[in-house]
């Protein structure tokens, strides 16, 4: 199980579409891990997909392919996948660790092809049964055309290490990740052995390890209030320190609390100068005049989540949410939009 239904990645691509948001679904991938892998040492090797038509898998038949907005209150924390897992791990031998770093490697180098030559199935085809159903997809070539098009987003591999076997027959490496220019990630990625091949099976959220020099973390409530006599509800980010103007550093921290009833996201977008954040839903916003910079999804009720944020210019910033309400609008339309700026230290 992972944190999200789909995969981190995948929300650079819809995320203009407000809905679900993911991992390894959008990004041109650079590698430059630990493991003495550079972007010119690694070349992909994949079967890639035979020709034919989106048929559903015979092991994924009758299964209930829901949005992951409407699981979001089923998924378990990235905490509680990472308690479970541990209880049933051992630390791979060397040899065994060598094979897992390179099929990751092997992975991001396909993936860094397939966005950049327009051919997903390099790396669709190396993606587990197990991994394209909790993604919502019901067979490769669906998985392959929802991939084709959109803007890519490159993603440095900075680290990759702990390489575990466990119980189950999967095998793990921890691998710390730059999504664009600012979207850290430090995810336990697992593999599969299907017929001799190690497949991408499922990622988990692990706490943020930047190695920087400085780390600001800031804490962000998400609230909803219900007006009594009309009935509907506000949403809103509320920052806890009271102030939305925060000191640019090596790496901020924004620490979600979820204080309500529904599951959230929180998207960081730079959006051009004046531009009101509700044009990316009504088009009078282009897309491409967005800057994508992360986002921390889901954020489940009662819960929190981390987005962490390298190096991010003094600027202004939008933080907002388009998880849908009871009456179907994004939670944006009803107040989960909030400006916060970067600003210089003080001198």
């Amino acid at each position: 199980m992972t944190q999200d239904r789909r995969s981190t990645f995948r929300c650079v691509r819809i995320a203009a579409a407000a809905l679900a948001l993911g991992l390894f679904g959008t990004a041109g991938l650079a590698s430059t891990s630990a493991q003495d892998a550079t972007p010119d040492a690694v070349t992909c090797v994949s079967p890639g997909l035979p020709p034919g038509t989106p048929t559903p898998m015979d092991d994924m038949a009758g299964m209930d392919m829901g949005s992951p907005v409407a699981e979001a209150e089923d998924m378990a924390s990235p905490a509680a996948v990472e308690e479970e897992a541990a209880a049933t791990g051992t630390e791979a031998d060397e040899a065994t660790a060598a094979t897992i770093f390179a099929a990751i490697e092997n992975y991001v180098a396909c993936h860094n092809e397939g966005q950049s030559t327009g051919d997903p199935s390099l790396y669709v085809g190396l993606e587990s049964n197990n991994y394209l159903a909790s993604q919502g997809y019901a067979n490769p070539y669906d998985r392959v055309a929802d991939e084709t098009g959109g803007p890519p987003m490159p993603v440095t591999l900075l680290d990759l290490d702990n390489a575990m076997v466990w119980d189950d027959g999967r095998v793990s490496a921890d691998a710390q990740l730059l999504i664009g220019e600012h979207w850290y990630n430090h995810w336990r990625i697992y593999l599969a052995d299907v017929d001799g091949a190690w497949l991408y099976d499922e990622e988990a959220a692990l706490p943020p390890t930047p190695d920087v020099d400085f780390v600001a973390v800031n804490g962000i409530n998400i609230t909803e209030t219900t007006d009594d006599a009309t009935g509907e509800i506000t949403y809103a980010f509320e920052s806890f320190s009271g102030s939305w103007d925060f000191v640019a550093t090596d790496a901020i921290i924004f620490n979600f609390t979820n204080s309500g009833v529904e599951p959230h996201e929180a998207i960081v977008v730079q959006l051009p100068e004046g531009a009101d954040p509700m044009g990316i839903l009504d088009g009078s916003v282009a897309m491409e005049d967005v800057n994508f910079i992360g986002v921390a999804v889901p954020i489940l009720p009662g819960g929190a989540a981390d987005l962490t944020l390298l190096n991010l210019p003094v600027g202004t910033y939008t933080m907002i949410c388009f998880f849908p309400s009871p009456d179907g609008a994004p939670h944006a339309v009803h107040g989960m939009v909030q400006e916060f700026n970067i600003v210089e230290p003080a001198a």
